[in-house]
Protein backbone atom coordinates (compact mmCIF):
# COMPACT_ATOMS: atom_id res chain seq x y z
CA UNK A 1 0.00 0.00 0.00
CA UNK A 2 0.93 3.47 -0.95
CA UNK A 3 2.69 6.37 1.82
CA UNK A 4 -0.76 7.78 2.51
CA UNK A 5 -0.07 11.68 3.39
CA UNK A 6 -3.01 12.72 5.42
CA UNK A 7 -2.76 9.50 7.45
CA UNK A 8 1.06 10.97 8.08
CA UNK A 9 -0.18 14.34 8.65
CA UNK A 10 -3.03 13.37 10.91
CA UNK A 11 -0.64 10.91 13.65
CA UNK A 12 1.96 13.99 13.21
CA UNK A 13 -0.31 16.48 14.33
CA UNK A 14 -1.59 13.99 17.16
CA UNK A 15 1.97 13.36 18.36
CA UNK A 16 2.82 16.97 18.26
CA UNK A 17 -0.46 18.34 19.66
CA UNK A 18 -0.49 20.71 17.06
CA UNK A 19 -0.07 21.50 13.02
CA UNK A 20 2.72 20.36 10.98
CA UNK A 21 5.99 21.94 11.21
CA UNK A 22 6.54 23.43 7.60
CA UNK A 23 9.12 21.23 6.65
CA UNK A 24 6.78 17.94 7.21
CA UNK A 25 3.86 19.74 5.48
CA UNK A 26 6.70 20.89 2.37
CA UNK A 27 7.55 16.90 2.38
CA UNK A 28 3.92 16.04 1.80
CA UNK A 29 3.46 17.90 -0.87
CA UNK A 30 6.60 17.24 -2.46
CA UNK A 31 5.19 13.53 -1.89
CA UNK A 32 1.68 14.21 -3.55
CA UNK A 33 3.15 16.64 -6.26
CA UNK A 34 5.59 13.43 -7.27
CA UNK A 35 4.72 11.30 -10.51
CA UNK A 36 6.28 8.55 -10.95
CA UNK A 37 6.95 6.06 -7.85
CA UNK A 38 11.24 6.91 -8.64
CA UNK A 39 10.13 10.32 -7.51
CA UNK A 40 7.61 9.31 -4.65
CA UNK A 41 10.39 7.65 -2.99
CA UNK A 42 12.69 10.21 -2.91
CA UNK A 43 10.09 12.71 -1.56
CA UNK A 44 9.38 9.91 1.35
CA UNK A 45 13.24 10.03 1.69
CA UNK A 46 13.57 13.96 1.83
CA UNK A 47 10.00 14.04 4.17
CA UNK A 48 11.68 11.35 6.77
CA UNK A 49 15.26 13.12 7.12
CA UNK A 50 12.82 15.97 7.74
CA UNK A 51 10.87 14.07 10.51
CA UNK A 52 14.22 13.12 11.55
CA UNK A 53 15.50 16.05 12.23
CA UNK A 54 12.11 17.77 13.58
CA UNK A 55 11.48 15.22 16.40
CA UNK A 56 12.91 12.95 18.55
CA UNK A 57 13.47 9.39 17.76
CA UNK A 58 10.76 7.93 19.82
CA UNK A 59 8.24 10.77 18.95
CA UNK A 60 9.01 9.83 14.57
CA UNK A 61 8.74 5.95 15.91
CA UNK A 62 5.12 6.56 17.27
CA UNK A 63 3.91 8.93 14.26
CA UNK A 64 5.19 6.06 11.82
CA UNK A 65 3.81 3.06 13.37
CA UNK A 66 0.59 5.20 13.15
CA UNK A 67 0.55 5.22 9.79
CA UNK A 68 0.72 0.88 9.57
CA UNK A 69 -1.19 -0.04 6.63
CA UNK A 70 -2.52 -3.05 7.79
CA UNK A 71 -6.50 -3.14 6.59
CA UNK A 72 -8.99 -4.93 8.28
CA UNK A 73 -9.42 -7.49 5.86
CA UNK A 74 -5.89 -8.91 6.82
CA UNK A 75 -6.72 -9.12 10.32
CA UNK A 76 -9.93 -10.86 10.11
CA UNK A 77 -8.72 -13.51 7.87
CA UNK A 78 -5.72 -13.69 10.90
CA UNK A 79 -8.37 -14.04 13.32
CA UNK A 80 -10.17 -16.85 11.52
CA UNK A 81 -6.78 -18.52 10.93
CA UNK A 82 -6.50 -18.54 14.83
CA UNK A 83 -10.10 -19.87 15.20
CA UNK A 84 -8.80 -22.55 13.15
CA UNK A 85 -5.17 -23.36 14.93
CA UNK A 86 -4.70 -25.58 17.53
CA UNK A 87 -1.77 -23.11 19.47
CA UNK A 88 0.50 -20.24 18.84
CA UNK A 89 3.18 -22.00 16.76
CA UNK A 90 0.08 -23.45 14.39
CA UNK A 91 -1.16 -20.21 14.14
CA UNK A 92 2.22 -18.76 12.90
CA UNK A 93 2.83 -22.00 10.64
CA UNK A 94 -1.25 -20.68 8.88
CA UNK A 95 0.30 -17.15 8.92
CA UNK A 96 3.02 -18.25 6.76
CA UNK A 97 1.08 -20.62 4.64
CA UNK A 98 -1.25 -17.10 3.72
CA UNK A 99 1.71 -15.09 3.86
CA UNK A 100 0.71 -12.70 6.40
CA UNK A 101 3.81 -10.68 7.97
CA UNK A 102 5.93 -11.61 5.25
CA UNK A 103 5.90 -15.67 5.74
CA UNK A 104 8.54 -15.91 8.17
CA UNK A 105 7.40 -16.13 10.97
CA UNK A 106 8.73 -18.20 14.11
CA UNK A 107 8.61 -18.17 17.71
CA UNK A 108 11.31 -18.45 20.68
CA UNK A 109 9.44 -18.26 24.08
CA UNK A 110 7.87 -15.21 24.25
CA UNK A 111 9.36 -13.20 21.00
CA UNK A 112 8.01 -13.45 17.45
CA UNK A 113 10.79 -13.51 14.77
CA UNK A 114 9.14 -12.02 11.65
CA UNK A 115 11.37 -10.86 8.62
CA UNK A 116 10.74 -9.70 5.11
CA UNK A 117 13.21 -11.22 2.07
CA UNK A 118 12.54 -8.08 0.39
CA UNK A 119 10.75 -4.56 0.59
CA UNK A 120 6.72 -4.55 0.56
CA UNK A 121 6.46 -0.53 0.24
CA UNK A 122 5.46 0.05 -2.72
CA UNK A 123 6.65 3.97 -1.95
CA UNK A 124 10.25 3.09 -1.09
CA UNK A 125 10.84 0.38 -3.16
CA UNK A 126 11.95 2.15 -6.40
CA UNK A 127 14.66 3.47 -4.90
CA UNK A 128 17.69 2.28 -4.40
CA UNK A 129 19.31 5.27 -1.89
CA UNK A 130 18.99 4.78 1.88
CA UNK A 131 16.21 6.29 3.51
CA UNK A 132 15.96 6.20 7.11
CA UNK A 133 14.69 3.46 9.40
CA UNK A 134 12.11 5.81 10.99
CA UNK A 135 10.08 5.39 7.78
CA UNK A 136 10.19 1.25 8.47
CA UNK A 137 8.76 1.89 11.98
CA UNK A 138 4.71 1.52 9.87
CA UNK A 139 5.99 -2.18 9.50
CA UNK A 140 6.13 -2.12 13.46
CA UNK A 141 3.16 -0.58 14.00
CA UNK A 142 1.33 -3.65 11.33
CA UNK A 143 2.43 -5.93 13.50
CA UNK A 144 1.42 -3.98 16.38
CA UNK A 145 -2.14 -4.01 15.24
CA UNK A 146 -2.21 -7.51 14.04
CA UNK A 147 -1.09 -9.13 17.04
CA UNK A 148 -2.47 -7.08 19.52
CA UNK A 149 -5.82 -8.26 17.71
CA UNK A 150 -4.48 -12.02 17.65
CA UNK A 151 -3.50 -12.16 21.64
CA UNK A 152 -6.14 -8.97 22.52
CA UNK A 153 -3.88 -7.15 24.59
CA UNK A 154 -0.53 -4.50 24.21
CA UNK A 155 2.19 -6.32 21.92
CA UNK A 156 5.48 -4.63 21.59
CA UNK A 157 7.62 -4.49 18.20
CA UNK A 158 11.18 -3.90 17.90
CA UNK A 159 12.96 -3.53 14.63
CA UNK A 160 15.75 -5.23 14.05
CA UNK A 161 16.81 -4.92 10.23
CA UNK A 162 15.59 -2.58 7.12
CA UNK A 163 16.12 -3.36 3.47
CA UNK A 164 15.89 0.26 3.13
CA UNK A 165 18.52 0.93 5.36
CA UNK A 166 20.51 -1.50 3.71
CA UNK A 167 20.51 -4.66 5.29
CA UNK A 168 19.48 -7.68 3.64
CA UNK A 169 16.05 -8.01 5.48
CA UNK A 170 13.70 -6.34 7.44
CA UNK A 171 13.54 -8.10 10.44
CA UNK A 172 11.26 -7.65 13.72
CA UNK A 173 10.74 -8.88 16.95
CA UNK A 174 7.19 -9.07 18.42
CA UNK A 175 7.47 -9.36 22.54
CA UNK A 176 4.34 -11.35 23.83
CA UNK A 177 5.03 -10.68 27.02
CA UNK A 178 4.47 -7.11 28.95
CA UNK A 179 7.97 -5.55 28.43
CA UNK A 180 10.75 -6.85 25.82
CA UNK A 181 12.82 -8.48 28.99
CA UNK A 182 9.40 -10.11 30.23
Amino acid sequence: MPFRPRVFQHATEEALGGPLPEALTTGCSAYAAAGTPLQKARAIGELMAALDREVDADTAQAIMQRCACIGQGVIEKALALQREARDLDDLLARLNAAHIGGGHLRREGNVIHAEYDHCYCGSVSKTKAPISATYCACSCGWFVRLFEALMGRPINVEMQGSIIRGDEACRFRIHLAASPGD
